[in-house]
């Protein structure tokens, strides 16, 4: 089998990564936040908070729930900007079956983008990775896999797994943003807790795809991407491509590339719609002690496949530290 046939008949994993602790990239991001001038006059309040940008340890059990329960992945594809984590030894990568890509090879060819700390926008090139297979799965450094789970799962006749629920599109005029960065605002400043229009970019997503009054609200889970789907659509739309990633942080102007490839699947017939009973969210801002104790347990006990791990910093020391002893003993964790 030549390798284009094998990138074909492969499903890589995709992570993207960042270390904000690490003192250049603060530098870095510091200043080219203050020379940042959004083009609405609505940015996303939260686009430069730390807690964006925090590695709190989450890769290392991303990484090893892969390897441990979805050993059929050909190769784990690390995004990160200059930066390879300490754990991450050449050794170690070569074992796991890791491969670095640094933001210069995605955005090869388009310079003038970078440096960029946008989540939204490095996503838009993640499928300009050099050897991605056509069929990919989109993993945020804090999912984590909890349970066996086989290729069918992601793809299946052709087909992408989509996990999520069918909602009504919401109009998003110049009152209801205002009020909804208010309410941002009053959130994390009262509370503490973090929000983002994580809603408005999958309706811009879906509208791409030529949805007008209902989108498919995907769930906080590993995303099965098709390759080919995205690479079509930006041929055919290079404009919308370099629009996208003009943006140094997050913008509500923006539409999320993995959102559209969803919607751009579902369109063609090309997906296969199933709700998310098999997800859960460990969230250290919103968890009280005793439902925040009802999930470990449910992790502990395998009755779970699909998990994201949010702001954990924020959690007490003893419920961070059980969690991650549970966390290390479910993925096999010995890096």
């Amino acid at each position: 089998m030549n390798s284009e046939n094998a990138s074909k008949g492969s499903i890589d994993a995709v992570i993207t990564w960042v270390d904000g602790n690490d003192p250049d990239h603060r530098r870095r991001r510091m200043r080219a936040l203050d020379h940042d001038v959004p083009d609405t006059p609505l940015p996303i309040a939260s686009r430069g908070d730390e807690t964006r940008f925090l590695d709190n340890g989450e890769l290392r059990f991303c990484i090893a729930s892969i390897r441990r329960f979805a050993p059929w992945i050909r190769t784990i594809y690390l995004v990160t900007d200059r930066q390879c984590p300490e754990f991450l030894t050449t050794e170690t990568r070569a074992r796991l079956g890791v491969q670095l890509v640094d933001h210069t090879e995605i955005f090869d060819g388009y310079d003038w983008a970078l440096p960029t700390f946008n989540t939204r926008t490095i996503e838009t090139a993640l499928w300009r990775i050099p050897g991605l297979s056509d069929r990919f799965i989109y993993f945020n450094d804090d999912f984590v896999l909890s349970g066996p789970v086989r290729p069918e799962d992601f793809f299946v006749d052709g087909k992408i797994v989509a996990r999520g629920a069918w909602n009504r599109m919401k109009s998003y005029g110049p009152l209801y943003l205002k009020g909804a960065r208010l309410a941002n605002y009053l959130t994390k400043k009262l509370l503490g807790i973090t929000r983002t229009m994580h809603l408005l970019l999958q309706v811009r997503s879906a509208r791409l795809a030529g949805y007008s009054r209902n989108y498919y609200r995907v769930d906080h889970v590993p995303h099965p991407v098709h390759k080919p789907v995205l690479a079509s659509f930006f041929e055919k739309n290079p404009d919308l491509f370099e629009q996208n990633i003009r943006y140094r942080f997050r913008d509500i102007e923006q539409f999320s590339a993995i959102f559209l490839a969803y919607h751009l699947k579902i369109a063609q017939d090309e997906a296969e719609l199933v709700p998310p009973d098999d997800v859960m969210m460990v969230h250290g801002e919103m968890d009280g002690k005793l439902w925040l104790g009802r999930k470990i347990r449910r992790i502990e006990n395998g009755n779970v496949r699909f998990l994201s791990l949010q702001a954990i910093e924020r959690m007490q020391k003893k419920h961070r530290r059980r969690l991650e002893d549970v966390l290390t003993d479910v993925t096999g964790l010995d890096f």
